[in-house]
């Protein structure tokens, strides 16, 4: 019994596809004026049947493209009529007993209405260089590559997405719309950081304003310059280690410094201050050359006051023969 249902229900299944399994006929075609060829764009096109009948099924409407194209779909049988309308010109029927593959359609229309299209067909409403009738978006400026329309940019970054290596994400132009790395989380990318590893502000270029210790500008070893005997005069590594300091103050732009001159004892006191004097002087001026401002950089001599060994011997001499870096702020 159970068996005998579900048979019934098959079969009225069965029954409803088959009456509404329909065969299609497709009508494709162009629709010109008969005067100028001149290809007609929104003309209502309709295919139904050319008779009432009792049979299920459908019929479609269309309107022409731009380029005078439409395609238009019927399950009825033949004969059919195709009727077609267009505000200034005359209306059309068109009755098949047999299908076509291809329609050329003409119809009697106004001149004036033939006049307005060719104008606005040759027009540029959106001045995007592109005339309407070749412009997929004739009131948006767009790209000739796409047909007159702007290119999606999904981001809203100002890169397209055809050129946006991350088309999701908000970036910058000059990184194929992607943002820049930003390692230390300070607010300034690493492409303009001086301090990538480590958290600053943004007016001093990702870098801290203060030094927290003489050794993040120079270090320990380099804290000290030598001078030969009776001298002012910078040696080549002298130099190099002024150099990285000025490195390290341009990260630091607050950072201030005091550079100590100091001399052996050979000499009288007198001749020993000028000369330790002249040796921090030279190292600011190199500084100042390089690009530290002045206003930063603080020297004072010392003579042979301080000296580090006893000047006994010549190597202990040498090693008094010094500059010495302070952190002063």
């Amino acid at each position: 019994m159970k068996t005998n249902r579900i048979y019934y229900k098959l079969l009225i299944i069965i029954t409803l596809i088959s009456n509404y399994s329909f065969s299609q006929v497709e009508f494709n075609g162009i629709v010109k004026d008969k005067e100028t060829g001149t290809e007609l764009e929104n003309v209502l096109v309709v295919i139904k049947p050319l008779r009432m009948i009792n049979k299920a099924g459908y019929y479609s409407g269309v309107y022409t493209k731009k380029n005078g194209l439409f395609s238009v779909k019927t399950s009825y049988d033949l004969p059919l009529q195709l009727n077609l309308k267009k505000s200034g010109c005359k209306s059309k029927k068109i009755k098949f007993k047999k299908t076509t593959n291809y329609l050329e359609i003409v119809l009697e229309c106004e001149n004036e209405i033939i006049e307005k299209i060719i104008i606005d067909r040759n027009s540029d409403n959106d001045k995007d260089g592109i005339v309407n009738f070749k412009d997929d978006c004739i009131d948006t400026f767009g790209s000739i590559d796409n047909s007159g329309c702007p290119w999606p940019d999904s981001d809203k970054d100002g890169t397209p997405d055809k050129d946006d290596m991350c088309p999701n994400q908000t970036g910058e132009i000059d990184n194929k719309g992607c943002p820049w790395n930003d390692s230390d989380k300070d607010g300034v990318f690493d492409i303009n950081d001086r301090c990538i590893n480590e958290k600053g502000t943004i007016e001093n270029n990702g870098c801290p304003d203060k030094v927290k210790d003489i050794i993040q500008l120079l270090t320990k070893e380099n804290q000290l310059i030598y001078f030969s005997k009776n001298s002012f005069e910078l040696s080549n590594k002298g130099i190099s280690i002024i150099k990285n300091l000025s490195i390290n103050m341009k990260k630091f732009s607050k950072s201030m410094i005091l550079i100590e001159g100091h001399c052996s004892s050979e000499g009288s006191n007198l001749y020993n201050q000028n000369l330790s004097e002249k040796r921090a002087e030279e190292v600011k001026k190199q500084l100042i050359q390089i690009g530290i401002e002045g206003n930063r950089i603080k020297t004072k001599g010392y003579g042979e006051t301080n000296p580090l060994y006893s000047n006994d011997t010549e190597d202990e001499r040498k090693m008094n023969r010094r500059i010495k870096f302070v952190l002063v702020k």
